[in-house]
């Protein structure tokens, strides 16, 4: 977006058993934490932190009657998804504007639905806060379209209380692209290039064990597109993202690991 800020903030996992997860990282050398209980949408969530504020969300339910109620676009999403099993389930980008985003995405003729407020309280006690924006989907669409998000305090501050977070015992990772399996990959070029005012020149071609896609570089990471696979293949077709790249580990530590529906690919370098 133009004048506007957005950049990558984080990855949302939807799991039947957060903790779970969770340990699995540890396991592998990362930080992770525990986030905390979403009490009005009976959800609850444990966290992995990287150096430029991008982060995981592994998010599952305490109370799915609750959560089947909640008017939060992002828990009805994560609802709808359980009922196909674990895994990601979505994208969330961050802007220091939230109004004004709302504002450039409406002159593009995007419908928004918010924005939403949100809090959890830490284990400390104070108060995390934040607001969410959504797009409606259109039935054409060919992956789902990432939400955005304003938190209550400017990255400057942020980078300064979360510091600890993103100490990893494997290295200096971050998130480096997030994959999906579409049906038609120029489209869906399109559909990311008009959302994030990219050139379409800026995209590339690729090749890994998955097979060949076309990447797009949008704020500080990329998206992988591939053609959709077949049905038996690892890479099945889904509007949900299927990979998650995390670059920047030390060499002993690289790995491909396949965690409750999720798969991440972990690299010592940035692609």
């Amino acid at each position: 977006m133009c004048e506007v800020n957005v950049k990558f903030d984080h990855l949302v996992h939807f799991t039947s058993n957060p903790k779970e997860t969770q340990v699995a990282f540890q396991k592998l050398g990362f930080n992770t934490i525990k986030g905390g209980n979403h009490t009005n949408w009976g959800t609850r969530n444990c966290l992995c932190y990287f150096h430029n504020l991008g982060y995981i969300e592994w998010i599952g339910f305490t109370d799915f009657e609750i959560a089947k109620t909640s008017d939060n676009i992002l828990i009805q999403q994560i609802v709808n998804d359980s009922a196909f099993g674990e895994g990601f389930s979505t994208m969330a980008f961050r802007t220091n504007d939230i109004s004004a985003l709302q504002k450039k995405l409406r002159q593009k003729d995007y419908e928004t639905i918010g924005p939403f407020d949100g809090n959890r309280i830490r284990e400390d006690g104070s108060i995390l806060s934040w607001s969410m924006l959504f797009l409606k989907e259109k039935s054409d669409d060919q992956v789902r379209y990432p939400f955005f998000i304003q938190w209550g305090h400017a990255d400057e501050i942020r980078k300064t209380e979360m510091k600890a977070l993103w100490q990893h015992k494997n290295g200096e990772p971050s998130i480096s692209y997030i994959s999906f399996a579409v049906q038609n990959v120029q489209k869906t070029i399109l559909q990311y290039c008009r959302l994030f005012d990219i050139d379409q020149n800026a995209s590339r071609n690729g090749h890994d064990e998955f097979g060949d896609f076309t990447e797009i570089p949008i704020s500080n990471i990329s998206i992988h597109l591939y053609r959709k696979a077949l049905e038996s293949s690892t890479l099945n077709g889904s509007n949900r993202p299927l990979c998650c790249g995390i670059a920047g580990v030390t060499d002993e530590k690289e790995s491909t690991i396949n965690v409750q529906g999720a798969i991440y690919k972990i690299q010592k370098r940035h692609p």
